[in-house]
């Protein structure tokens, strides 16, 4: 059996900028090797849908994808439901192949997840922002990398805000921070860590947070 690789998450920019190869025989997938020099087979991109269009025979489905830098299509031909209930405006994030169709690279999908919580894009760009460093790369964009580290600042900042201000004297409840603040418990334990680590907040009582120093 052929072994599955592994999903790459990718810059739309730096997958339509590689190089499509076809390999020779049914053993090895084709693959893309993109402008970080990545060999990608497989991939894990995530945009907003900014166009749809179905087929009059209802075989094939073609979402357009826009992920800021650049745009990219993902496209089914026989598990058409995949991209059917995709509406656009919907950000979504797309596990799937890399193919080529008349010199254009687009990604034939296995699944599809609808993103509701846009703190995960956020997750999305700064994993993309490590992975040019570990990599020897500079970010395709001083400005996203810029945004992305004064949007990871305001959200420790509201996070620090409804401790201060919620503090009643014994500290604020976890679950207290997790309703004023809004962020999903998975982002809010990463940030609540980091504040401990570094010293701005610490825990009178298990669950409690208060303001070091306040």
């Amino acid at each position: 059996m052929m072994e599955r690789k592994t999903a790459t998450k990718v810059r739309i920019k730096d997958l339509v900028e590689g190089e499509f190869i076809k390999t020779e025989g049914n053993m090895e997938p084709n693959y893309v090797v993109t402008s970080l020099s990545e060999m990608v087979s497989r991939v894990r991109v995530m945009g907003v849908v900014v166009s749809k269009f179905i087929s009059e025979d209802d075989k094939y489905v073609i979402v357009t994808l826009d992920d800021s830098s650049e745009i990219t299509s993902a496209r089914s031909f026989i598990d058409t439901d995949i991209l059917k209930g995709i509406e656009v405006g919907e950000t979504i994030d797309v596990v799937g192949k890399v193919k080529e169709y008349q010199e254009q690279i687009y990604i034939l999908p296995e699944v599809v997840y609808i993103i509701e919580d846009p703190n995960w894009e956020l997750v999305r760009r700064l994993e993309l922002v490590i992975k040019d460093k570990t990599l020897g790369k500079k970010p395709s964009s001083k400005a996203v990398e810029d945004k992305v580290e004064f949007e990871v600042e305001a959200l420790r900042d509201r996070v620090l805000e409804v401790i201060k201000t919620g503090d009643e004297g014994e500290g604020v409840k976890y679950v207290t921070v997790v309703k004023e603040t809004g962020i999903k418990e998975e982002d809010l334990d990463k940030i609540i860590n980091d504040l401990l680590v570094e010293g701005e907040i610490y825990e009178p009582k298990i669950g409690r947070f208060k303001i070091m120093n306040d």
